[in-house]
């Protein structure tokens, strides 16, 4: 897998029109929309003109695009079902997530594994996630992320598979939401540092009253998903903030992964008789 640097695993958000500290125009009703769409996916989007503004807003968003995200997983999940078995469309789901977010987050997995289990110190955990190298803790933690998600959709179908993807997609774009909310950057600069700085009250309570809603609607996997989802944001951000001092784009993407795993195992959960 070809993997950035720790901050620029962020995707080069300069070039996705999310980060700057000038606003050069007014910014379009929709802007905030472009703007999540193309730091979540690679889905080409309109050019806005950056600012902070723009980036706090398109960060409210996270959760919401996560849902789409899903819901387009899911809708490919319901067509495949009428030619292959679940196992093969389990497999496409996969490689279909990895294809609409270019492997974003499960890169900063990588990443982050290969940091935190590699490394002896602080400097040298951040020294190791910048590094563009896989190593063996990295390959581990991706192989160990696919293999769980790809079982859990296989014992998953139709509607019940449509939701758990939803819902799931969804929880993990909170929680980066969140993690950039609630706990500091291991860095003073970079992509993560400014994500963290236009991660604001305000953007986690609209990203939050979504999750909240989603949750409701969902009944009790959502429910079970948002309480999974806070426990992995607490508990993955505090480890991660001992071992480095904070979070970096990597964690976020990690957080995600992780986020996103534990609430396709509770779907398979819920979904035993």
């Amino acid at each position: 897998m070809n993997r950035s640097a720790a901050d620029d695993d962020l995707r080069s958000i300069a070039g996705r029109n999310l980060v700057s500290s000038e606003t050069r125009q007014h910014t379009p009703w929709w802007g905030p929309i472009a703007g999540s769409i193309g730091f979540l996916t690679v889905i080409p989007v309109p050019h806005v003109a950056p600012s902070p503004t723009l980036t706090e807003r398109s960060l409210a968003l996270f959760p919401l695009i996560g849902a789409l995200i899903g819901a387009l997983l899911g809708g490919l999940a319901l067509g495949l079902d009428h030619i292959l078995p679940a196992g093969p469309v389990a497999a496409l789901l996969i490689a279909g997530g990895a294809l609409l977010t270019g492997g974003l987050h499960v890169d900063g997995l990588m990443d982050t594994a290969d940091g935190i289990f590699g490394g002896r110190s602080p400097e040298q955990r951040l020294m190791i996630m910048r590094d563009s190298r896989v190593g063996a803790f990295g390959v581990i933690a991706g192989g160990v992320a696919l293999l769980g998600q790809f079982a859990c959709l296989s014992e998953l179908t139709g509607h019940a598979r449509f939701i758990a993807l939803v819902v799931a997609a969804t929880m993990s774009r909170w929680a980066m939401l969140m993690a950039l909310a609630i706990f500091p950057a291991a860095r003073t600069s970079g992509v993560g540092a400014t994500f963290h700085a236009a991660a604001t009250r305000t953007a986690g309570i609209v990203g939050t009253l979504f999750v909240i809603l989603l949750a409701l609607i969902s009944g009790r996997l959502g429910v079970i998903a948002l309480a999974a989802g806070t426990v992995a944001v607490l508990g993955c951000g505090r480890l991660l903030t001992r071992q480095i001092g904070g979070l970096t784009g990597d964690s976020y993407g990690a957080i995600a992964v992780v986020t996103e795993t534990a609430v396709l195992f509770v779907a398979v959960a819920l979904a035993i008789p």
